[in-house]
Parts: structure tokens; sequence; C-alpha cells
């Protein structure tokens, strides 16, 4: 099934369903989930500033 939106706009919710799972996953463990993803700690947290993904 496909999903409404740009690829922008759909690409920005698959990413912040990874970060939301991941961080679930993990705990909310920032620096566990920031390795994981591949981003530095700086990076996961730029990225759940812009999603307000604040535990």
């Amino acid at each position: 099934s496909a999903l409404p939106g740009d690829l922008k706009t759909r690409m920005e919710e698959l990413e912040k369903q990874i970060l939301r799972e991941t961080l679930t996953r993990l705990r909310w463990n920032k620096t566990r989930a920031a390795a994981e993803l591949g981003l530095s700690r700086v990076g996961l947290r730029n990225k759940l500033t812009r999603y307000g993904l604040e535990k």
C-alpha cells in the first residue's frame, strides 16, 4: 500500500519510525542507539529535536 506524500515527507516519517523503534528497544540509551544507527550522539540528538522525539 502506498503512503501519501512526497518522497521527502515519506523518508522523514520512516526515519522517525526507525529512531523511535531503536530507542524503545534500547531503553532510550542514546549512546547505543547512535552507534547502532551509525550516527554521532550530536547527530542523533539533532534528529530527536527535529522530530520532537524526546522521552
